[in-house]
């Protein structure tokens, strides 16, 4: 089986690690993760920076000479083009829809577990009578139930912003030699 690395061009492989990182990365690291040379390494950084994916950070100590640079994803540019992309590829109708099947699946763990909110299913992980699988399972639980809740937030984003974003494109359309 190809590894990823050989799939992908030397510039792609960069993008991938640069714009998954969790944490600011240097140049070396990320030329290293990407199997690259370092100036491609550079390069690209530099270009997605100037595309706004990434966010050029520096040490405290180093902003104003600018030496020794960390990359870290442009949280705010993933997050609208997280919400561009949903409204451009589903319907209004698809959205709300979406908003509906978390709340079923949220409401059915509040009814499930006796409780009305995620701190509350938390807090029951420490009850004696719970075995090492049910407080596994409940883990689990939690972990989807917050996913749920971050995005029902970008959801809810799309459908205020949805007409908005709509009037943009056709205006666009219009105003756009062809």
């Amino acid at each position: 089986m190809n590894s990823w690395k050989d799939e992908l061009s030397a510039r792609e492989r960069v993008r991938e690690v640069a714009t998954t990182l969790s944490r600011p990365r240097s140049v070396n690291w990320i030329r290293d993760e990407a199997d690259v040379s370092w100036q491609t390494a550079k390069d690209e950084l530099d270009r997605l920076v100037a595309h706004n994916q990434l966010k050029r950070v520096f040490a405290d100590d180093s902003r104003e000479n600018g030496e020794n640079p960390r990359y870290r994803p442009d949280y705010k540019t993933q997050y609208l083009s997280h919400i561009r992309d949903l409204t451009d590829e589903h319907t209004r109708e698809e959205l709300r829809e979406e908003v509906a099947a978390i709340q079923d699946e949220i409401h059915g763990w509040r009814d499930e577990f006796g409780v009305e909110s995620r701190a509350e299913l938390e807090a029951s992980l420490t009850e004696q009578d719970l075995s090492g699988d049910e407080v596994r399972r409940r883990n689990r639980v939690l972990r989807r139930w917050k996913r749920n809740e971050e995005t029902k937030t970008i959801l809810r984003h799309g459908l205020e912003l949805y007409d908005d974003l709509a009037d943009l494109e056709n205006s666009s359309r219009t105003t756009s030699p062809a």
